[in-house]
C-alpha cells in the first residue's frame, strides 16, 4: 500500500479564505495538498498531477461541484471524490450519491477533526482499491501462465495416448470411469473405476454397447449418438452432458460425460470419461433446498418486521398499498400509529443498500418511533408534534448510523380526518403526492430536511396541507420512481397516472399501477422493493356525522 506523503489531495472553492483555512488545519497531515480557486484551474491541475482524492465545493461560479466531480470521474474514475457544501441542494446530493458520483457528502461548518478522518477514510478506501487492481493483474498474468502451462500439459496427454498400452496404464489409475467405443458404439475397454462405478466386469461384458448402460430417457440425444460416427467428426472434439447411467444392480447414478477421439494403431476410437456427480448433485439440490428458505425466511423477514398492515380502525377514507419485492432483503418499511378513528401517524422509508443489516436498520428505526412516541407525555389525548418525535428518533439513533456509514430516508405524515389537515416531516424521500379533487392535478409536497443518518443536525421541520373529500394521497418508495433500464418511470408519470385514473377505487389504483411498472421495465421483479400506500379521503363531514350517531355503550343518544 502506499506511503501518505505519496498521495495527493486536491482542494477547491472559490473563497480564497477557505482555502487558507484548509491550507492551516492540514499542514500536519503527511500527504501532498494542491489548492484551486475553481473548476477549470483544478482540472488544469488535475491533468498534471496523480491526483487521489478532490474535495470540491458544490456552489461555484462557471463550473459548479457536481460538473467538475463529474469530469473527474471521466478522466480517473479511480480518483475519490467529495462534496464540501453548505447549501440545501439535497436532491442533487443524494442523486450523485446514489448515481456513485460522489464518495461522501461533507456539510458546512467543517468540524477539522471530523474533516481529517473522512480525508484519510477516503485515501485508505483509494489504496485499497489500487491494491486490489494491482492483485487482479497479477493475478490474470498467472493465469495467462497457467493457460499456456495447461496448453503444454494437453500437448503431452496427446502423446501419451499414441498407444493403447500407453492409455490403459493411465486410465486404470485414474479415479472417474473411462470407456473407449469402436465405431459400432460398443464398450472395447474399461478402466477400475467404470467397474466399480457400475458393476460391470470388462471380462464378462466385453460386447456390451455403451447405451446398454444410459437410462432410456437419454439414449435418443444426438449426444450419445456413437454408431457409424467418421473419425473426422470426432477428432479433436471436447464436450461436457449430464446423463443418468444404470448400474447392474438396476439402480441409477448421475453422470458427467466428456467425449473425445483418439488413434489407436491409426484407428480412431471414442474415448468417454464418465465423471459420478452424485455428490455436486446433492450439493446443488441442498442449495436450492437452502434458497428456497433463505427466500421465505426473507420474505417473513420483510412481512413481519418491516412492512405493517393499515389499520381498519380509520373511517372516513379507502385505502391500498402494494410492496414488490426485489427478491432480496431491502430497507423499505412503514409503520401507522392510530390514535382514535379519525386520526393516524403514517410512516414509510427506506434505508440505503440491501442485505440484513438494511432490514435490521429498518426495523430498528421502526421501533424507535414507537418507543419516542409512547415516552413522550402529552395532555387531553393530544398526540405529539411531528417534528419533536422525529428528533427524538434523531437522537437516539444518529451516532450509529454515522459509524456505519448508513442513512434512511422516511416521510412521517399526521393525518386527520376531522380538522381537514395533513402534516408531514420528509427527510430525504420521495416527494408525497397529493391529488387535489377541486384542481383534478396532482402536486409534489417535498420537505427540507436530510436523510437521518447523513448529518448531525436535528432541526426537523414539518409541511401541512390541507385535504379535502375525494383527495387521494400517495406515499411510495423509491423502487417505483428508478424502475426501468434505459430510462426510469420517475414521479411525474407516477403522479399523471393517478390524474388519469382518479376515479378508480385505490385497489384498482395499485393495480393500474402494478400493470404499468412491469409494462415500463419489461419485467416482474427489480433491483430494489418498490412500496406504495395509497389513500383516498371518502368523507370528511360525514365522517363526524357518523361518530355523533354512534352512542357509546350503556348510554342514551340525546334528543
Amino acid at each position: 500500500m502506499k506511503e501518505r506523503s505519496e498521495l495527493t489531495i486536491l482542494f477547491v472553492d472559490d473563497e480564497q479564505d477557505i482555502l487558507n483555512s484548509m491550507k492551516r488545519f492540514l499542514r500536519r497531515e503527511p500527504y501532498r495538498k494542491l489548492f484551486a480557486e475553481n473548476g477549470m484551474k483544478a482540472l488544469e491541475l488535475f491533468a498534471g498531477n496523480d491526483i487521489s482524492a478532490i474535495v470540491s465545493d458544490l456552489r461555484m461560479p462557471e463550473m459548479n461541484g457536481l460538473a467538475l466531480i463529474s469530469e473527474v470521474k471521466k478522466r480517473n474514475p479511480d480518483a475519490m471524490r467529495l462534496i464540501l457544501s453548505g447549501t440545501q441542494d439535497f436532491d442533487q446530493i443524494i442523486d450523485s450519491i446514489n448515481k456513485g458520483e460522489v464518495f461522501r457528502f461533507i456539510p458546512k461548518p467543517v468540524d477539522p477533526e471530523s474533516f481529517r478522518t473522512i480525508l484519510n477514510d477516503a485515501l485508505d478506501y483509494h489504496c485499497l482499491k489500487t491494491e486490489r487492481e494491482e492483485l487482479f493483474n497479477e493475478l490474470s498474468i498467472k493465469n495467462t501462465e497457467l493457460t499456456h502451462a495447461n496448453e503444454a500439459l494437453n500437448l503431452m496427454a496427446q502423446e501419451l495416448q499414441r498407444s493403447e498400452e500407453k492409455f490403459r496404464s493411465m486410465t486404470d489409475a485414474a479415479q472417474d470411469a473411462v470407456f473407449m467405443i469402436n465405431h459400432e458404439g460398443r464398450i472395447v475397454y474399461r478402466n477400475n473405476a467404470a467397474e466399480l462405478v457400475f458393476g460391470f466386469n470388462r471380462h464378462e461384458n466385453h460386447d456390451q454397447r455403451f447405451l446398454d448402460i444410459v437410462s432410456p430417457e437419454f439414449q435418443d440425444l444426438q449426444f450419445l449418438d456413437l454408431g457409424g460416427y467418421r473419425s473426422e467428426r470426432v477428432n479433436g472434439e471436447e464436450s461436457v452432458m449430464q446423463v443418468r447411467g444404470l448400474r447392474k444392480d438396476g439402480s441409477s447414478v448421475p453422470i458427467e460425460i466428456s467425449k473425445g477421439c483418439v488413434s489407436i494403431d491409426s484407428v480412431p476410437h471414442m474415448v468417454l470419461v464418465a465423471r459420478d456427480i452424485t455428490a455436486r448433485v446433492e450439493a446443488e439440490r441442498s442449495r436450492l433446498r437452502y434458497e428456497g428458505m433463505q427466500r421465505e425466511l426473507e420474505a417473513d423477514i420483510e412481512k413481519k418486521l418491516l412492512q405493517s398492515p393499515f389499520p381498519s380502525l380509520l373511517h372516513g377514507v379507502s385505502t391500498s398499498r402494494m410492496m414488490m419485492p426485489s427478491g432480496h432483503l431491502d430497507g423499505d418499511f412503514t409503520e401507522f400509529v392510530v390514535y382514535n378513528d379519525h386520526q393516524v401517524d403514517i410512516l414509510i422509508g427506506d434505508v440505503m443498500g440491501h442485505g440484513i443489516q438494511s432490514a435490521l436498520i429498518g426495523a430498528g428505526i421502526k421501533s424507535l418511533f414507537l418507543k419516542v412516541l409512547a415516552q413522550k407525555k402529552y395532555a387531553q389525548e393530544e398526540p405529539p408534534l411531528l417534528q419533536d418525535i422525529v428528533t427524538g428518533v434523531h437522537e437516539l439513533c444518529i451516532s450509529e448510523l454515522m459509524d456505519i456509514g448508513s442513512f434512511v430516508t422516511l416521510l412521517f405524515l399526521r393525518l386527520d380526518l376531522e380538522s381537514g389537515v395533513c402534516s408531514m416531516v420528509d427527510c430525504g424521500h420521495p416527494p408525497l403526492i397529493h391529488y387535489k379533487v377541486s384542481t383534478g392535478r396532482c402536486s409534489m409536497i417535498k420537505g427540507e430536511n436530510l436523510p437521518m443518518g447523513m448529518t448531525g443536525e436535528k432541526d426537523y421541520r414539518d409541511v401541512p396541507l390541507s385535504i379535502g373529500k375525494g383527495d387521494i394521497l400517495v406515499l411510495y418508495s423509491d423502487g417505483i420512481t428508478e424502475s426501468g433500464a434505459d430510462e426510469m418511470f420517475g414521479d411525474r408519470r407516477l403522479a399523471g397516472l393517478i390524474e388519469h385514473h382518479y376515479d378508480r377505487s385505490p385497489d384498482e389504483l395499485i393495480e393500474i399501477l402494478t400493470s404499468a411498472l412491469v409494462s415500463f421495465s419489461g419485467k416482474a421483479d427489480f433491483n430494489d422493493d418498490a412500496t406504495c400506500i395509497i389513500i383516498r379521503i371518502d368523507t370528511l363531514a360525514e365522517r363526524l356525522e357518523h361518530a355523533s350517531n354512534t352512542v357509546p355503550k350503556g348510554k342514551k343518544k340525546e334528543q
